[in-house]
């Protein structure tokens, strides 16, 4: 496919254009890299574009986008073509590639391809580091302009900005989540006899979702509700949280207080975009779809999807767990008690899909949980 002078710069700016609108979209770094090196290669008109990566820890470029490659392709930081631009950070344009003493035969030889001709930029972020290159190569009418180094360098200027702010939001994810996990572990710490339930109810509430087929933004929400919904535990007194005997009525007032407490706790957190229902969904797990259910009476529907789902993931991780005041129930007498309180204390397609987890990993038979 060639272009002619005349197009070339509407065809540019028509390609960062879409590349602009899908970094705005998309936040998996190698879904927009991978179209950085699609666009790329179709508006330079090259046979393959591949985008290298450096490593710090072994001092080598790697190929975190390859077109055309099925193996990924490592070496040396000061070697070849593409170590020269990036220990020098300037780019460089071969019209004869196999004349210069620096180009690296032995890829070719392997992968069986045959380079003739590239431009390769350094990627450098925001900070002045170079962090990999950009290399096109074979420009099918062998004749690569200024123009288009011109233009690798943009979007190699794009794909530092993006590789930065992707890192920074993985970076800030992976603090969040040990945030969260770190508040876990706070609560549960208080009684080592309950301590994992928070993580189980968790583990469960994600087969359920998985079951019923929840979106991936709504199960995120649904995880992190699961691991805080016991948070407000935090104001109850030992005395009441871990007493071996039947709890007076004052003491389980105070004990179900804790489902509010847990609401204006999460509530002072930012939860914001897919997450803001955290709260809510972390609030409404001692719910019934009957209405019985506290702290607020809600029926059916009323209750969120991860309230729903939550309740029954804790009733069945607590009531499979041992406790001060009595013994384990086994898997078959807890699922059936589920089933049992399916339409009035548990949501039916929640208790159904837990039970449907159960068989399909041969924990339990169909015949040993029946449903009417």
């Amino acid at each position: 496919m060639l272009f002619n002078s005349d197009n070339i710069e509407a065809i540019q700016l028509k390609s960062l254009l879409r590349i602009t609108r899908a970094i705005s979209r998309v936040r998996d770094l190698h879904s927009l890299i991978t179209l950085l090196a699609s666009e790329t290669s179709k508006v330079l008109d090259v046979e393959r574009s591949t985008v290298f990566l450096y490593s710090r820890k072994t001092d080598e470029l790697w190929s975190y986008v390859a077109e055309g490659e099925m193996e990924e392709i490592r070496f040396n930081a000061s070697h070849g073509i593409a170590g020269s631009v990036f220990r020098s950070q300037k780019t460089l344009i071969l019209h004869d590639v196999a004349k210069d003493d620096r180009f690296n035969k032995t890829i070719d030889k392997t992968t069986g391809f045959i380079t003739r001709n590239m431009i390769t930029a350094p990627i450098i972020n925001p900070s002045g580091d170079c962090i990999g290159v950009f290399q096109v190569i074979n420009k099918w009418d062998d004749n690569f302009t200024d123009n288009d180094a011109e233009f690798l360098e943009i979007v190699s200027s794009e794909t530092a900005v993006t590789i930065d702010n992707v890192r920074l939001l993985e970076s800030r994810g992976r603090m969040f989540d040990g945030l969260i996990k770190a508040l876990t572990v706070s609560i549960e710490a208080r009684d080592p006899l309950t301590a994992g339930h928070s993580f189980d109810v968790t583990f469960l509430s994600g087969k359920i979702a998985e079951y019923m087929d929840i979106d991936s933004d709504t199960s995120e929400a649904i995880y992190y509700a699961a691991l805080l919904h016991d948070y407000g535990k935090i104001a109850v007194p030992d005395s009441i949280l871990k007493k071996p005997g039947t709890l007076s009525e004052d003491e389980t007032l105070i004990l179900r207080k804790h489902v509010q407490h847990t609401r204006i706790i999460l509530s002072s957190i930012e939860f914001e975009g897919k997450l803001e229902k955290v709260p809510l969904f972390a609030s409404q797990h001692h719910e019934r779809v009957d209405g019985k259910g506290y702290p607020d009476g809600l029926k059916g529907n009323e209750i969120s999807i991860g309230g729903r789902i939550i309740a029954v993931a804790d009733v069945f991780e607590a009531l499979t767990a041992k406790r001060h005041y009595r013994e384990p129930y086994t898997m078959k007498k807890t699922l059936n008690l589920l089933i049992s309180g399916i339409d009035t204390q548990f949501d039916r397609e929640a208790v159904l899909s837990l039970r449907d987890y159960f068989i399909d990993i041969g924990k339990i038979k169909p015949e040993e949980v029946p449903v009417e």
